[in-house]
């Protein structure tokens, strides 16, 4: 009894794991960077935006726990000169981990 005891906690550990693994659990988070390229892309439904660059801003904050992310992109479906613009740039405003706000510094739509 004492073996059959032992495989079913096993088993149960095993499906806990697999469970967890379908849910999406993550071992690493996304960083800032990452975050707020996917924030200009998600305020732009439908833009087909290229990341192009992704960098911390050189921005003074009021606190030390926040951090201002600049990122640039490109338009894929919009030809070169046209508009609206086939440039587009956001920044992402963190305060400790947590998007604190967005603004567009580079069209989508001037």
């Amino acid at each position: 009894m004492r073996l059959g005891r032992r495989s079913l906690t096993t088993t149960i550990l095993w499906l806990t794991a697999l469970v967890l693994v379908g849910c999406g659990v993550r071992l690493r988070d996304e960083s800032l960077l990452d975050r707020c390229g996917d924030l200009m892309q998600q305020a732009f439904p439908g833009g087909d935006i290229k990341l192009t660059k992704k960098e911390v801003a050189n921005e003074t904050t009021s606190s030390i726990a926040a951090i201002v992310v600049a990122v640039e992109g490109e338009r894929r479906n919009v030809p070169a000169g046209g508009e609206p613009l086939r440039d587009v740039a956001a920044e992402c405003r963190f305060e400790n981990g947590i998007l604190t706000g967005f603004r567009w510094t580079k069209g989508p739509l001037r």
